[in-house]
């Protein structure tokens, strides 16, 4: 007798299908193809002596964001003081003050005010076509949107961007962004180092091939990132779903890296601050460190789109030196004396992540709306980049899983 639904990818679109699963009495198996649980969520307990996020670290939309019922739940630990306008500027060759932090901010603001706006013109254009201003903070602004889009602003279209409803309220996930969705999946039938290869309907419904057999179900969901979905490594039957993955081609993740730190002790008064930016001169790209003080002083460098590339092509080596060299120039060579551990993130060439979140390129501003209606059967899909409101998000990764879950059992008349 075939298994009712398979499940395929761990992540929290996957916990988050298993968890409505569960709740509806319905049999299911989790397949994933890591040794691990959680996927872009992903908790570092061991390259430092204190934890990391090297993925997702911060509930987005808090006030909104279903994660945060479980993380109550469960004892997961986060900090509801929202930072993330609290920041230290490092430009050139001195601290910005006060006034001049400020200016900064709105720069920000004023740029993704500018998206929406050109959004709601039904512009589908790059987001480096809108005109960028000429303010202190343009630059950081520019770093900002690349952070955000997961690639740089000339890949990313306006409008696409524009569907994620920001409610401004960030908090961080103390205890680990990762460590929450495995308590999360706790109980849950998961079967991991199994690789899919291919899927392919029968007379029950599907048939999921495997590097350790083949299961027949009556439907499967498919919750792995855009780009491992773009790169052909799972085969998929002709007809609707061949439609979605021409869709999807619009709709890739993009570079998203970091390298975190471990220092000594910070040599700074943190002053509640969530971040540093870091922009030697006016001919280099500011880098955005976060301040991470769960339990040791830890800076992160985050590092998007074609920069990331680039470091990547060359090896951990130059992310982790590009990292310090920029702290370097902010507090000094002596700062190296305060290091007592690094560590980077390989999202961009582990085979089953390939990237960072997904985005909209432009011209396919609408694509990621079309991917959510069109009908696939049996053969369903579920992720951040199947979230309209919270893609690139956790939050809207679990919550895609939700509903996709609870869809495919009424649709199967389960």
């Amino acid at each position: 007798m075939a298994m009712p639904i398979i499940i395929i990818g761990a992540g929290a679109a996957g916990i988050g299908a298993g968890l409505k699963l569960k709740a509806l009495g319905m049999p299911f198996l989790i397949l994933e193809a890591k040794d691990r649980v959680g996927g872009r969520a992903y908790t570092d307990n061991t390259s430092l002596s204190s934890h990391w996020d090297q993925g997702c670290g911060w509930f987005h939309c808090a006030d909104v964001n279903p994660l945060v019922r479980w993380a109550d739940q469960l004892g997961s630990t986060y900090d509801a003081t929202d930072r993330s306008e609290n920041a230290l500027f490092w430009s050139k060759d001195h601290w910005l003050d006060i006034e001049q932090g400020s200016s900064v901010h709105r720069d920000i603001n004023g740029r993704f005010e500018a998206i929406y706006a050109a959004a709601q013109q039904d512009k589908d254009i790059a987001i480096s076509d809108i005109s960028r201003g000429h303010g202190r903070g343009v630059a950081i602004a520019e770093e900002m949107v690349k952070l955000m889009c997961s690639d740089d602003p000339e890949f990313a279209s306006a409008s696409g961007y524009a569907d994620y409803d920001d409610t401004g309220i960030n908090w961080t996930v103390t205890s680990g962004y990762g460590d929450l969705i495995n308590r999360m999946a706790a109980g849950l039938p998961i079967r991991k180092n199994t690789i899919v290869s291919d899927i392919t309907y029968n007379k029950d419904g599907v048939c999921v091939h495997t590097n350790s057999g083949d299961i027949d179900a009556r439907a499967v969901i498919i919750t792995a990132p855009t780009n491992v979905l773009r790169s052909r490594q799972i085969t998929m039957p002709p007809g609707p779903v061949q439609d979605l993955l021409d869709l999807m081609e619009g709709i890739p993740c993009g570079t998203y890296e970091k390298v975190a730190i471990e220092l000594e002790h910070y040599p700074f008064h943190s002053l509640d601050c969530e971040s540093i930016w870091v922009q030697p001169n006016s001919e280099k790209n500011p880098v955005y460190f976060q301040i991470s003080e769960h339990s040791k002083p830890i800076l992160i460098a985050h590092i998007a789109g074609q920069q990331a590339r680039d470091l990547i092509a060359g090896g951990p080596n130059d992310m982790v030196d590009f990292a310090l060299q920029n702290l370097s120039t902010a507090f000094g060579f002596s700062f190296h004396k305060l290091v007592r551990g690094v560590a980077s993130t390989s999202w961009q060439t582990d085979p089953f992540i390939k990237g960072g979140y997904s985005y909209a390129r432009p011209g396919a501003g609408q694509n990621r709306r079309k991917m959510i209606a069109l009908d696939t059967g049996t053969i369903a899909f579920a992720g951040e980049a199947f979230s309209l409101p919270w893609y690139g998000t956790a939050h809207g990764a679990y919550q895609s899983g939700q509903d996709k879950a609870a869809q495919l059992v009424q649709s199967l008349g389960l």
